[in-house]
């Protein structure tokens, strides 16, 4: 993990063969000493569809996230051309719920290159 303390930003990439959640970034962050405020993250996964929604699998998460909510979820949702594909997508951390996993709202999206397993933040 890479901190930059003065923007409030984070870069987390998950070392091989390790899983973590990143609903527990907030607690992570007051545990520290420090006030998380909202979470935003971009995070670059391949796009799957689960139980009736969009989510974004990566490798090291202990479950894939929940897209849901934001400015650009329906357009998403109508790209079912892009399941399977490797997207870039920002949004707003949101916690569990129920028995869904952890989600991400969906802000902006993008087609991306290179390796999924890439996660940014600021907010913490």
């Amino acid at each position: 993990m890479k901190i930059e303390l003065k923007t409030g930003q984070a870069v987390l990439l998950p070392k091989a063969g390790k899983s973590f959640d990143p609903t527990r970034i907030p607690k992570a962050v007051k545990d520290a000493g420090f006030s998380p405020g909202e979470i935003d993250l971009t995070a670059v996964g391949i796009l799957t569809r689960k139980d009736n929604s969009l989510q974004l699998a990566m490798p090291g998460l202990v479950k894939a996230l929940v897209l849901a909510g934001g400015a650009k979820e329906d357009e998403l949702a109508a790209r079912r051309d892009l399941l399977g594909q490797r997207l870039e997508v920002k949004g707003r951390l949101h916690p569990l719920h129920a028995d869904r996993p952890p989600g991400l709202t969906v802000e902006q999206w993008s087609v991306a290159g290179g390796e999924e397993g890439v996660m940014t933040g600021k907010g913490f």
